[in-house]
Order: structure tokens, then C-alpha cells, then sequence
């Protein structure tokens, strides 16, 4: 080797000594100390103890064995370990609420309160309900539990007064489920005004999961985009109507959804009077004499039909039409393809009443054959216009209709629920993303309920979508065939599941710590080895 060279080596040597002495001394201690007993068994398994006898201090490195070692739950003492936590149970089961204490002793006391009555001392019962024991390590058991054992239930550790608060929620279907105007439950209608500048519907709902609400309008699905169209603000659980007008009249629906049991929808209708009719003075009104303003003159308005029905062969069928008519209507008909469908005794019958604030035409098929399986169109007609709504009747499933969601870690959680006699085989959910197509997933089903009417399915169905925005639907299979995927999908946004994760930021704002990465000797020299090469070489 050339002196020019080893000149270089030692070059690059003193350089690595001189880095590895700055990011020793950068470094916080804590994360360069080696703890005397680590760094006694690296002795023992680098060099022979034979060798070092006489540079070994027992004093400095070997723990006294006059001083007996102390445990850490001793030096702590008593301690309630448990934390404030969320307990969520089904109707029906035994619920388990735990109180971990560390090191009790014969002076520890636990006190069990419900809702801050107490119902535990210690191991004495305060309360005649046979549903509650106390286990041997404090937790709290209840059996049977039901929906009036929900609240707040708290486990106290005296003398030292610490203590943990537990909630427990039952899991039900959607409750207590109301529309509100105000602080008023509306329960059939609503009268406002064209001059109210602002109109807010509340729908409010109990129950565990927190239920999802949704709403409609004239049998029609509210979302961002058409109630905006026609003036109204939809925040969640909030319906808002700026500026009210002739056109916000009409049926609002809420559904409270939680994926448990069944949905529960209310219905109120808003009546909109002009704003030049005349108000009634209070000493003047008869209420068996109020009625609802009337309707502006225009073309028949239809406001409630279903768009397919499920059937079977030899079973019965209602199509339902509500409407709306000023003038009266002239013509009432309903029709099959394009032929008139008379009344026949024992097989169609068509009752025109009145139902829920407005006008209705049903058309009942008995013993549904073959024949029977089309689609028909009910028609409204008055001397300024018409109104057409059509109704299929089949045997394939009815539309898929999603009544709850919710995104885990990549995983987009779906229930689902369908019209069908015929028992349903297979499920497909749809997806695409903002400007692609739909792609089906064949999946089999994860799990299935049968209502007691027999026809209506709960199907829950996982997806996993990568991170961006999806736009999902889904159809599903009898014994008869394919359904029609929802004609509306649903909006989901799939995030990144490592946006939770919190990253240590080096260059972290003035005065923090700096993480910086931490390396060994051995590796910065292999790190050096490519510079020192090219010196040499």
C-alpha cells in the first residue's frame, strides 16, 4: 500500500471517531446507558472471566445481597388498574364490568354504584336484584341484562378513594324515534308559511350503534344533491327548508338505521299555506272546521309509489299510488303494459280513498299467475295535465337497499336489505371508483335474517376498498333470478388506515426533542467503506 493511501485510510478513520463522538454526545443519555447487568453478561460472552479477574470490582457491579430487592407493586401499593371504558351488550346476555385492583389488603373496601346508588359493599348486597354478583376480583356480573340496566356504573376503592366509571350501552335497533319541530314531537302534520325564511325538521333517534339517519321527500331519496335542487339543507339528523315555498309541501320521511333489527321511519307532512291567506283568529276557530289550504292548480302530483314488487305465483299483490289533484281528477286508471285494467270479482279490485293527507289508488291482483308479472303504470288525470307513475311486478328479489354502514381499517361494513318471497342464494356488491365502472365482488354471504313477514332479508356483507372514494350498490339472487342493483349507489371514503398512526417528525418544532436515527459503530464503518475504497484505490 502506497503511504498517499494509508495516509487516506487513517484519514477516513479519524473521520468515523470524530462522527461517532458527535452523535454520541447529540444523543439523549438515556438512549446510549447500558445497564450495568447487561453490560456485565456482553463481558462474560466477549472475553473469558479468567482473563479479567483482577480488573473485576464486585463492589461496583454485583448487586448487594445484604439488601433484599423490592418488588415495583409493593412501592406502589394499592391500585385500581382498570380505566373509564364504554361496555357494550346485547339483550339478554351476562355483561361482565371489570375493577382490576393491584396489592388490596385487608383495609381495601369496594363500593359498586348503578347510576351513584350504591349496590355493592364490599361483599354485602344493597340491592334485592338477583341479577348482580360480585366476582372474586371485584368485577361486577349481571345476567340477563335488559335495557333499563343501561347507565353509568362506577367501582370505588376505599380508604384510597380512587375510582372507575364504566358505561354500559345495549345493543338494540333504532328507538325512541321521533320528528321534531323545535322542542315539539310532530306526530301526523305541520302547517307553515311562505314567509318563514327558515324551516328545520329534527329527526331523533336512540339506541346503540348511534342510528344513522336518512331522509325522503315524496317517496324519493334525499341526498346532497337533489335536495339542493329544490332548497333544502340536509345536516345529518337536520332537515332545513330556507325559504319556504308552494314546492316544500308534501310527505318527509326520516329512517333511523343502526344494522340492528329492523329501520324505523316516521312521516310528517308539511302543509304550506299562502302567504295572502287568511289567518283565523284564535276565539273564531273551530277546529272540526280546519282543514288544510288548497292545493295550487296544476298537473296532478304523485307522490308516493314503489317502482318494483316482489311476488310468487298464487300469491296476492297491492300497488299503491298517493296523489295529489287541483282540479279534481277526471280519470283514475290503472294500466297493464298499455291495455286498461278492468275490476274482476275474485282477481283485481281498484279502492280509490283518501290516506294520510292525500288521495290514493290501489289496485289488488289475487292469485298472481304468469300473466299477471308486468308492469303497470297508474294514471292520474285532470283537466290541466296527467301524472304516470310505473310499478314492475316479478319474481326476482326487489332492489337492495342499504340501511347501514360503516369503514375499519380499509374494510367497508354494509347491511343490506331485501324484498324477496323466494329465498335468496347469492349476493353482489358493485363498486367504482369516480370515473370508472362498476366492478361486481362475488361474494358469498357473510350472514342472513328472515323477518316474520318471510320476505324481508337482512344480508351484511365486508368489502375491502383501497383508500379513495367509492361509489357501492349491490343486487342479489333467488331461485328466480338477478335483482336490479339500487338505482341510487352510496358515497364512501375509504382513508389511509395509517393516517391514525402518529410518525415522529425529526424536524419537529423549536424545543422538542429530535428523533434522530441511531446508529452502531459497525455500521457507519460499513457506510464509510465505499468512500474509503475510492481513496485508496
Amino acid at each position: 500500500m502506497h503511504l498517499r493511501s494509508w495516509g487516506a485510510v487513517q484519514l477516513a478513520l479519524a473521520l468515523a471517531v470524530v462522527l461517532v463522538g458527535t452523535m454520541v454526545e447529540t444523543l439523549p443519555q438515556s438512549s446510549i446507558s447500558v445497564s450495568k447487568e447487561q453490560r456485565n453478561k456482553q463481558d462474560a460472552v466477549e472475553s473469558p472471566s479468567d482473563d479479567y479477574d483482577d480488573d473485576y470490582d464486585d463492589d461496583e457491579d454485583v448487586p448487594s445481597q445484604e439488601k433484599p430487592e423490592i418488588s415495583d407493586n409493593a412501592l406502589l401499593g394499592t391500585n385500581l388498574l382498570t380505566k373509564d371504558y364504554i361496555e357494550q351488550a346485547r339483550a339478554s346476555e351476562q355483561v361482565t364490568l371489570k375493577c382490576q385492583v393491584s396489592n388490596p389488603t385487608s383495609n381495601t373496601i369496594i363500593m359498586w354504584y348503578y347510576n351513584q346508588k350504591p349496590i355493592f359493599q364490599h361483599m354485602t348486597k344493597l340491592t334485592s336484584d338477583t341479577r348482580y354478583a360480585l366476582l372474586p376480583d371485584y368485577s361486577l356480573q349481571i345476567d340477563n341484562v335488559q335495557l333499563a340496566d343501561e347507565g353509568v356504573y362506577s367501582c370505588q376503592v376505599l380508604p384510597n378513594k380512587m375510582s372507575v366509571k364504566i358505561e354500559l350501552q345495549l345493543l338494540t335497533p333504532p328507538r325512541d324515534v321521533h320528528i321534531m319541530h323545535g322542542n315539539k314531537i310532530i306526530n301526523d302534520s305541520i302547517e307553515v308559511h311562505q314567509r318563514d325564511r327558515k324551516f328545520i325538521l329534527l329527526c331523533s333517534a336512540g339506541g346503540h350503534p348511534t342510528p344513522l339517519i336518512t331522509w325522503s321527500y315524496r317517496g324519493r331519496h334525499l341526498d346532497e344533491e337533489n335536495s339542493r335542487q329544490i332548497g333544502i339543507v340536509l345536516r345529518k339528523e337536520f332537515l332545513d327548508i330556507h325559504e319556504v315555498k308552494a314546492q316544500h309541501a308534501g310527505d318527509y320521511e326520516c329512517m333511523a338505521q343502526n344494522g340492528i333489527g329492523d329501520p324505523v321511519s316516521r312521516t310528517v307532512t308539511v302543509i304550506v299555506k299562502d302567504e295572502s291567506s287568511e289567518e283565523l283568529e284564535d276565539d273564531d276557530m273551530d277546529a272540526s272546521n280546519v282543514t288544510a289550504p288548497p292545493l295550487e292548480k296544476g298537473n296532478p302530483i304523485i307522490h308516493k309509489h314503489t317502482s318494483y314488487i316482489n311476488s310468487a305465483i298464487g300469491e296476492n299483490v297491492e300497488l299503491v299510488c298517493l296523489y295529489d289533484s287541483n282540479p279534481a281528477p277526471r280519470k283514475i286508471q290503472w294500466l297493464r303494459d298499455n291495455e286498461i285494467v278492468q275490476q274482476s270479482a275474485g282477481q283485481t279490485t281498484i279502492t280509490n280513498d283518501h290516506h294520510n293527507h292525500h288521495n290514493r289508488t290501489r289496485l289488488t291482483i289475487r292469485n298472481v299467475q304468469q300473466k299477471d308479472l308486468k308492469a303497470y303504470y297508474c294514471k292520474i288525470e285532470n283537466e290541466l295535465g296527467e301524472a304516470i307513475s310505473k310499478t314492475i311486478v316479478g319474481l326476482q328479489p326487489g332492489g337492495a337497499h342499504l340501511i347501514y354502514s360503516n369503514v375499519s381499517d380499509g374494510l367497508l361494513h354494509t347491511w343490506w336489505k331485501i324484498h324477496s318471497i323466494q329465498t335468496i342464494s347469492e349476493m353482489q356488491v358493485l363498486y367504482r371508483g369516480e370515473n370508472t365502472k362498476y366492478a361486481p365482488v362475488n361474494a358469498e354471504i357473510s350472514s342472513q335474517d328472515q323477518n316474520t313477514d318471510g320476505y324481508t332479508w337482512t344480508i351484511r356483507k365486508s368489502v375491502r376498498l383501497p383508500e379513495g372514494e367509492w361509489f357501492v350498490t349491490a343486487r342479489t339472487r333467488n331461485t328466480e333470478g338477478w335483482s336490479s342493483a339500487e338505482s341510487l349507489p352510496h358515497q364512501f371514503q375509504i382513508r389511509d388506515a395509517m393516517d391514525n398512526i402518529q410518525v415522529a417528525s425529526i424536524g419537529g418544532s423549536s424545543g422538542a426533542h429530535r428523533t434522530l436515527p441511531v446508529l452502531s459503530t459497525g455500521a457507519l464503518v460499513l457506510l464509510l467503506l465505499p468512500f474509503v475504497k475510492s481513496l485508496v484505490y
